[in-house]
Order: structure tokens, then C-alpha cells, then sequence
């Protein structure tokens, strides 16, 4: 599994849709950045939930960017939208590990992964939506 999905993937297009500031229908949005639509109402509700987009319900509805794009990292959007960040299972908090409950011990390889995991959050921290749509 990849770490940016078909899901996050989508909510980055909803994101650059939005981003000139002005309220958009959906059914807009998924025109202009060929989300398809069962997923684009998805998206926007875990969006909304995080503060990213204001959604307006009724015959004058839409949705808008609520939030600064250069302050949100993909490290932040990945978690919006519920995206396991973990280059393995056994990264996982609570991960109950076979091999290393069997041997007892430190497992060499976990550890270089976690290593690389630490890697790559900082580098997704690092990295603004707003700057890489920029």
C-alpha cells in the first residue's frame, strides 16, 4: 500500500480546486479535477472535520478553502484523511510482533525501518500543500 492513496490523492485535487478562495459546487470541483463524485462528498466531509474546507448545504450550496494552504503539511492532510504513515505493519503502535516475542530480542531490521519512518514523516512535515501546488 502506498502512502498517498487514490483517497489523499483526490483530497489534493479538492484542495486545488479551492484554492483561489471562492466557493465551488462539487459537482464543479469534480469536473475541473476529475474526482469522481462518491468519493469527492467523502473527501470534503473529512476535510471539513479538519478545519481544511467550509461546507454550505442547501440551493446555494459549495464548499471553500477554510485554511491556509502554506500552513498545512501533507504529514497533516495524509492524517485528515486517515492515511496509515507506516513504511511496515510493525511500525504501528500496539503491532504484537511473531518473530521478535519467538526471539526474545531487538529485531535489526525493525529498527533501520524505524529510522526510515522517521525519515519520512519529517520530510512530509516539511512539505506544505500550498507549496507543492504552488
Amino acid at each position: 500500500r502506498m502512502i498517498m492513496t487514490r483517497e489523499s490523492d483526490y483530497a489534493v485535487r479538492i484542495l486545488r480546486a479551492l484554492a483561489g478562495g471562492e466557493k465551488m459546487t462539487v459537482g464543479r470541483i469534480c469536473e475541473a479535477e476529475f474526482v469522481p463524485v462518491q468519493f469527492a462528498y467523502k473527501i470534503l466531509k473529512k476535510l471539513a472535520k479538519c478545519g481544511y474546507v467550509e461546507i454550505f448545504r442547501g440551493a446555494e450550496g459549495g464548499c471553500r478553502l477554510s485554511a491556509d494552504l502554506g500552513a498545512v503539511t501533507l504529514y497533516d492532510l495524509l492524517r485528515c484523511i486517515d492515511e496509515d504513515l507506516f513504511v511496515n505493519a510493525c511500525m504501528s503502535p500496539g503491532y504484537e510482533c511473531a518473530w521478535r516475542g519467538a526471539h526474545c530480542g531487538e529485531c535489526r531490521f525493525h529498527s533501520n525501518l524505524a529510522g526510515l519512518q522517521r525519515v519520512i514523516e519529517d520530510e512530509l512535515k516539511r512539505r506544505t500543500v500550498g507549496a507543492m501546488l504552488g
